[in-house]
């Protein structure tokens, strides 16, 4: 796909990325992140190539980076510090080659994508396999696109794929004969390129008995009185990867919790150190495996 074709507002930068719009204009105008276009009507517009950037920017400013130092990287250098950040997370697994099976996402070849993987999944079950190899794979990929190694096709197709394989191990899971454990609500308030891992988290409550309510997509923390109105739930799970999540939304949940008198909220894919105090009914999880143990633990 060739830049420029893709034109985005700048709440299209904020879902993508996670930073509020309002940062984004701060960021422009203080630091000359992005260069935007505008429309007859004084709107903002952004090409592919500023998406990717600002995605960069966030994630190097996730990673304890501080803008002000980003802001004096060039595009190169924005890169290279981006793919060696994400290096340095990168598992330590002789067995597992990610370069490998990226290469079959790059031929656009499932068959060979999934082959591929298949043995990891076998060997480890898909509660691991994805914490140790599946969810890796997919930051990688968003990495790979973002500092322009992988096209978006490429990228969508790898989180395609494995979004198949998890619904498949979902539809082999039987359910029906035993009594199910509480029901869990789930709601994503930002960020659509999380649904993977949503769509995990489900498996993983689906598998352990819950009741779990789940609509997909993006919906505003204010559905989660309405939904809870016409069908009350124990546990609320809440994705927090949005980029000021820490800031905004702690409070807001922490009050629902009370109000609504939920046993446990857990609060996913969390940005970064915490520093809040948090209610007692606050549950933190920065990853995949994170949610599992607070899964598990849960009285």
């Amino acid at each position: 796909m060739e830049e420029g074709i893709n034109v985005f507002s700048i709440k299209d930068l904020e879902n993508f990325s996670g930073i509020k719009a309002h940062t984004i204009r701060i960021w422009e105008k203080r630091y000359g992140i992005l260069d935007p276009e505008r429309t007859d009507t004084n709107i903002r517009t952004y090409n592919e190539s500023e998406l990717k950037k600002i995605l960069n920017v966030a994630y190097l400013n996730r990673n304890g980076l501080k803008i002000s130092k980003i802001a004096r990287l060039s595009e190169d250098e924005l890169t290279q510090k981006v793919m060696t950040v994400s290096s340095s997370k990168d598992r330590s697994d002789q067995d597992f080659q990610p370069g490998k099976v990226l290469m079959s996402a790059i031929r656009f070849d499932e068959g060979l994508f999934i082959r591929t993987l298949e043995p990891f999944i076998r060997a480890r079950g898909i509660e691991q396999a994805y914490c140790l190899y599946l969810h890796p794979l997919l930051l990688k990929a968003r990495i790979l696109w973002q500092t322009g190694s992988l096209s978006r096709a490429q990228e969508q197709f790898i989180r395609n794929v494995i979004r198949q394989i998890i619904t498949v191990e979902e539809s082999r899971l039987k359910g029906g004969d035993e009594k199910t454990r509480h029901a869990v609500a789930m709601i994503n308030t930002s960020d659509n390129l999380c649904e993977n891992n949503f769509l995990f988290y489900k498996y993983v409550l689906k598998k352990r008995g819950f009741d779990v309510i789940y609509t997909g997509d993006i919906l505003p923390a204010s559905e989660v009185v309405e939904m809870f109105r016409i069908k009350p739930f124990d546990f609320l799970v809440v994705n927090s990867s949005g980029f000021d999540f820490a800031r905004k939304k702690i409070g807001y949940f922490s009050n629902i919790a009370r109000s609504l008198m939920i046993r446990k909220i857990i609060l996913t894919d969390f940005p970064g150190k915490n520093d809040q105090k948090l209610n007692d009914r606050i549950l933190v999880a920065s990853d995949p495996s994170e949610f599992i143990k607070c899964i598990d633990n849960l009285d």
